[in-house]
């Protein structure tokens, strides 16, 4: 009896435990944002006679906090959203094609900018039935991932092609990759291959979010990668 009545707790243990971790991440990229507030507030208050335009160094920066905190609470948001089995998924059919070219089109200027060569193998014409907006947002969330981490002068191939009952989407980039130690992480949330892009407003729940779509979908994602050479993430669904 025993034995069974620890089994049974467990998966309710290990989610439990996923939970305080989620609520302690949360909270740990809430502090740098409201630091930044709170700490140009005081510069503010420091100087109450000085005019508006030349405390508005102070302004920016508590703007910049603002945003970053409001980009963390709308992620929050779409993924309770998301994991939300009371909400119903709306599938349509759709030319995924055309979707995906979509989003590469307004990211083509930033990828010229960075010096980053951009192919694309993408099979037309390729109709599933799904829903294109969150399938567009996977893509986004993919793109601007793999843009991030190319290394100078490097490469991302787009591909998409039919393969009997299903559709299989990739975008592989030439990089600094994922240790292999660490590839089974990269769908938590709050991970980041790279530490550093905390600064940017990166907070680790773009992949995060891109899995929980697939899977929403009833498809699949994974990653692959070498380290110094490529990392290539890979989704597939249903025709």
């Amino acid at each position: 009896s025993l034995y069974f009545a620890n089994r049974a707790i467990k998966p309710i243990a290990g989610a439990w435990e996923k939970q305080k971790q989620f609520v302690a991440d949360a909270s740990h990229e809430l502090k740098t944002p409201i630091s930044i507030i709170n700490a140009n507030y005081d510069a503010l208050l420091a100087n109450q006679e000085d005019t508006i335009k030349n405390q508005m160094k102070w302004l920016d920066y508590i703007r910049i906090g603002t945003d970053r905190m409001a980009k963390l609470t709308n992620d929050l948001l779409s993924l309770a959203k998301l994991e939300d089995v009371n909400i119903e998924t709306q599938k349509t059919p759709f030319d995924i094609s055309s979707a995906i070219d979509e989003v590469i089109s307004p990211m083509e200027a930033v990828i010229l900018e960075k010096d980053i060569k951009l192919s694309c193998s993408v099979e037309p014409d390729i109709v599933i039935k799904s829903d294109a907006e969150r399938v567009k947002q996977v893509v986004r969330i993919l793109l601007d991932n793999a843009v991030k981490y190319t290394n100078e002068k490097g490469h991302i191939h787009i591909s998409l092609a039919r393969s009997k009952r299903q559709v299989t989407f990739s975008i592989k980039n030439s990089g600094k990759g994922i240790p292999q130690q660490d590839l089974p992480k990269v769908f938590d949330r709050f991970y980041r291959a790279d530490p550093s892009r905390t600064h940017e407003g990166s907070y680790g729940l773009g992949l995060s979010i891109a899995k929980t779509i697939i899977d929403r979908l009833g498809g699949q994602i994974e990653v692959t990668s070498v380290e110094n050479e490529y990392t290539t993430f890979t989704f597939t669904l249903g025709l």
